[in-house]
């Protein structure tokens, strides 16, 4: 009967005997896996470059392909980087280890059954010597006993061996990346997916466009209020204060920090103004201050209110946006550009990076200096003391 190879060693080995071929099938597939993700990005740019205008077909080639092959492209390195990985520890290293640990096993049960059958002899003969007979049994089983000790040592050894490709190939459930949900509703407006959340944190790590943000955690998501600005036509592009995005771009920034939805009907009569509320700013000759203000605000949990271009900026004109994260991979506000600034612009309402292009839905806008001046906006301490720092959870 087995001592050593026993289950949980004997169900490993029945199980690995039998797929031996799964190191070169799971390659196989990581190949495969590739060469779709090819195949996608060229089918997406082929449309991106043709003259196929109907309508969605810009969501089409920006967004819901790039999705696709993104998600297949992270598929690809899970089977490489976790399964693949996996199947070569399985078959080449702890296979042929249950294979030892099943050898020596048997090995440790013969040796123990021959030592158990050993007789022993006549100690003493008349004289009251040891007989030859007891002192050969005496040798063999001492010879035996170290021989199953070696044995029973092996067959341990095995089984730690064993135990230890099991925990790498635990190990590699780490390398296994989440598939990116990146959600479009019908109109085209991209929506952000939560892929780690924090009550106490001051930013919220989200899926947006297959990239990974980092926008404020304010008391009303930046999610849920882009939906809602969608649904109820806040924004420029459905009649609301045409021309005066300044005050737009702060009632978004306001109803995000204190946890309110103000009526579109409120904000066209310019009720509970917000002009005072989101005053502080900061005003330069250069960019860097105005990227330094806005990243710490962000950094804080805050949204803030940004000049940036405009299709007539060559005539001087301005346009303004609420700027609610920036891409994750920013460490500080001198890697901070229009393509990894996030923004929800007043203009249409939708969530975008700051220089997305036309072709992707966007407006291709850059950081604008009227007159001279870069220049943003952002909460009043008196704002934040009295209607954001209050100890409620949404504003009431």
């Amino acid at each position: 009967m087995a001592e050593f190879f026993v289950d949980p060693y004997k169900k490993y080995y029945d199980t690995l005997q039998t797929m031996t071929d799964i190191t070169s099938e799971s390659t196989a597939m990581a190949t495969a896996a590739s060469t779709a993700a090819t195949s996608i990005g060229s089918v997406s740019s082929d449309i991106g470059s043709s003259d196929w205008k109907e309508q969605g077909v810009t969501i089409l080639s920006s967004s819901t392909l790039s999705s696709l092959k993104s998600n297949i492209e992270i598929i690809g390195n899970n089977i490489s980087n976790s399964l693949a990985a996996a199947c070569e520890i399985a078959i080449g290293s702890m296979l042929p280890e249950l294979e030892n640990l099943k050898t020596e096993d048997e090995n440790y049960e013969a040796i123990k059954k021959e030592l158990n059958e050993l007789v022993v002899p006549v100690q003493y003969d008349d004289e009251g010597n040891t007989t030859s007979e007891y002192r050969l049994y005496l040798s063999q089983k001492n010879s035996l006993e170290y021989k199953l000790s070696e044995s029973e040592r092996k067959c341990k050894a095995y089984q730690s061996n064993v135990d230890g490709f099991v925990s790498q190939i635990k190990a590699k459930d780490a390398a296994i990346q989440e598939i990116k949900k990146t959600v479009v509703t019908a109109d085209g407006v991209k929506e952000l997916t939560v892929l780690d959340y924090d009550a106490n944190s001051k930013l919220v790590k989200v899926s947006f466009n297959g990239e990974e943000f980092y926008v404020v955690n304010t008391k009303v998501s930046v999610s849920e209020y882009a939906k809602y600005v969608q649904e109820n036509g806040i924004c420029q592009n459905k009649g609301l204060l045409d021309g005066q995005c300044m005050i737009l771009s702060q009632y978004y920034a306001m109803d995000l920090m204190r946890g309110t939805f103000t009526s579109k009907d409120r904000m066209a009569n310019l009720k509970d103004s917000p002009a005072t509320r989101i005053n502080d700013y900061v005003k330069s000759e250069t960019e860097e201050p105005i990227l330094e203000y806005i990243y710490e605000e962000a950094m804080a949990g805050r949204p803030t209110v940004l000049q940036v271009s405009q299709v007539n900026s060559y005539k001087g004109w301005r346009h303004l946006v609420t700027v609610v994260g920036f891409k994750s991979d920013v460490k500080s506000y001198k890697d901070l550009n229009p393509d990894n600034i996030l923004v929800l612009d007043c203009v249409d309402g939708k969530i975008q990076t700051l220089g997305q292009s036309r072709s992707e839905g966007g407006h291709e806008r850059r950081l604008f200096a009227q007159g001279g001046y870069y220049f943003a906006r952002g909460a009043t301490d008196e704002f934040l003391a009295k209607e954001v720092n209050n100890g409620k959870t949404q504003y009431a």
